[in-house]
């Protein structure tokens, strides 16, 4: 009976997981015209996905709960690519850390208006907004944890701030990924903008760190 019980979830949640990329592709090309996700009805959004509206309801409670499961399924994606970063260390080198950058950039950008949008909705939305809180500051531990690790192994500069160094530089990340890359003209000038991120990275933390200027210097 459980083998029968988890198949039945597993078939659930495949079928959530259709449902919802369904509707977010329908999402996605609304916004791309202009409207706005907090006029759009449910009957539009399945109207535009190709769903009956009772279907909607079996797998999702309202709008902000789609978002949610969204946002939920973009933090997963993006996982792998933070972890690049966060696995840097003394023996890596500028090129490293924007190969990291880059990444998680590109994961994100095919869905930024959808990230704007879950931001804006986080502002009444209290569930999104808790949501948002606890991804932020899941990423905030995590820089961190690889800043206090950098210092005691000398590859990180000793003199910053490990909390707030790490805030700043992920609500950097955050606001900009929304506002700026959403807004690039092409990709060269996101091509330009992970240099310019890389560059703040890089010399906030890596740059004059204890190891690399002593290795500097011996050179």
């Amino acid at each position: 009976m459980a083998s029968v019980t988890r198949r039945n979830r597993a078939r659930r949640e495949d079928r959530r997981s259709e449902v919802r990329d369904r509707l977010l592709a329908a999402v996605e090309r609304l916004l791309e015209t202009g409207e706005s996700y907090t006029e759009l009805s449910v009957e539009r959004l399945t109207s535009e996905a190709g769903i009956s509206r009772s279907t909607f309801y079996v797998y999702f409670t309202d709008k902000g709960d789609l978002l949610r499961a969204w946002f939920e399924h973009i933090n997963e994606e993006l996982q792998d690519p933070a972890a690049r970063w966060w696995q840097l260390d003394g023996n890596s080198t500028k090129d490293d850390l924007r190969a990291a950058i880059s990444q998680i950039l590109n994961t994100y950008r095919p869905h930024t208006k959808l990230m704007a949008t879950v931001y804006d909705a986080a502002s009444y939305d209290p569930d999104i907004g808790q949501e948002v809180e606890t991804t932020m500051s899941r990423n905030v531990a995590a820089l961190r944890k690889h800043i206090k690790e950098g210092q005691r192994e000398g590859w990180i500069a000793p003199d910053l701030r490990p909390a707030e160094t790490a805030e700043w530089l992920m609500w950097m990340a955050e606001r900009g990924q929304h506002r700026l890359i959403a807004r690039a003209d092409g990709d060269d000038e996101v091509e330009r903008l992970i240099d310019a991120y890389t560059d703040i990275v890089w010399h906030t933390l890596y740059a004059y760190a204890p190891s690399r200027l002593a290795a500097a210097a011996a050179g």
